[in-house]
């Protein structure tokens, strides 16, 4: 029993093995950052020691301490006159991206697709690639234009396939090779009190 699982576990890995590889891609932004700018203007400064030197001579009634006034001032009027700035610098940033490449085997591409659209397990990795091969933007995520983009994919790849139209009114709603989704789409407007009619390979 286990050697089963083990070898259902395999297959099942083996079957989405991704056609695409992965890439370092490195992006340089600019990022700001806050630096503080030390000495204003030269006239803040020499004012400050203007200042500081009458201040100092008037206090002290004496020429030296006009000098001591004027240094205190001047260094005073330096300190006050710092300012911070906004910078720029270049910081380089590296991740380990996945590229997706065309899935070249049809019965893989096949099986995945019918896989998505059942909504079953698929890496994204093969997902991506699903997607770049169909010619949907690739980003792992299998959604409602994903799964449009697969279903006419698949008619396309069996054109003797039979197609699926959804009516309501003589309107058709949606048309499909995947019976099933169709059925789901039928019951979903039954449920809504809506009557509509499939039918098979409808000339339109």
């Amino acid at each position: 029993m286990k050697f089963l699982i083990a070898a259902a576990a395999t297959v099942l890995v083996a079957s989405q093995a991704y056609a695409g590889s992965y890439e370092v891609r490195c992006v340089t932004k600019k990022v700001p950052y806050q630096e503080t700018v030390k000495g204003g203007n030269p006239e803040n400064v020499i004012g400050g020691a203007i200042v500081g030197g009458v201040i100092g001579k008037v206090v002290t009634k004496k020429n030296a301490g006009a000098a001591a006034g004027a240094i205190i001032g001047g260094a005073v009027a330096n300190e006050t006159s710092k300012r911070t700035v906004t910078k720029y610098k270049d910081v380089e940033t590296c991740s380990n991206v996945f590229i997706p490449a065309r899935v070249t085997n049809e019965q893989t591409l096949r099986q995945t697709l019918l896989d998505l659209n059942a909504g079953k397990p698929v890496t994204k990795e093969m997902t991506m690639d699903v997607q770049y091969t169909i010619g949907v933007a690739h980003d792992g995520k299998w959604g409602p234009k994903s799964q449009l983009a697969g279903e006419k994919y698949l008619a396309n790849l069996a054109p003797d396939a039979p197609l699926y139209s959804l009516v309501v009114n003589d309107v058709v709603i949606v048309s499909s090779a995947d019976v099933n989704a169709v059925d789901q789409i039928k019951n979903a407007l039954l449920e809504a009190g809506v009557q509509s009619q499939i039918f098979v390979d409808l000339q339109q």
